[in-house]
């Protein structure tokens, strides 16, 4: 059986000095913020939800038509006009 020898100390995870610990972070959904941005607690602002909801629904509509491709600006279009108008509801109510 092979050995190696090797006049260098095996380093080990706790051994390795200044090495940067990877922090995964999940950004929570902007629930209870009410419309308030309030990105320091990682929260979306109300633009980013409402573009975030314009994406999803433009999506959906890409899905619908069978994931046929070179529709995307008609696809955008409808979804944002439906959501702003959705959106626009809601303010009225």
């Amino acid at each position: 059986m092979a050995t190696k020898s090797s006049n260098k100390p095996r380093k080990t995870p706790s051994s390795k000095q200044g090495a940067a610990q990877t922090k995964l972070t999940v950004t929570p959904i902007a629930q209870g913020s009410h419309g308030a941005e309030n990105n320091s607690h990682g929260f979306q602002s109300v633009d980013q939800r409402i573009e975030e909801e314009i994406r999803i629904r433009a999506y959906e509509f890409f899905e619908q038509r069978g994931r046929q491709e070179g529709f995307h600006n008609e696809d955008w279009g409808r979804a944002e006009a439906e959501v702003l108008a959705k959106h626009r509801r809601g303010k009225s109510a």
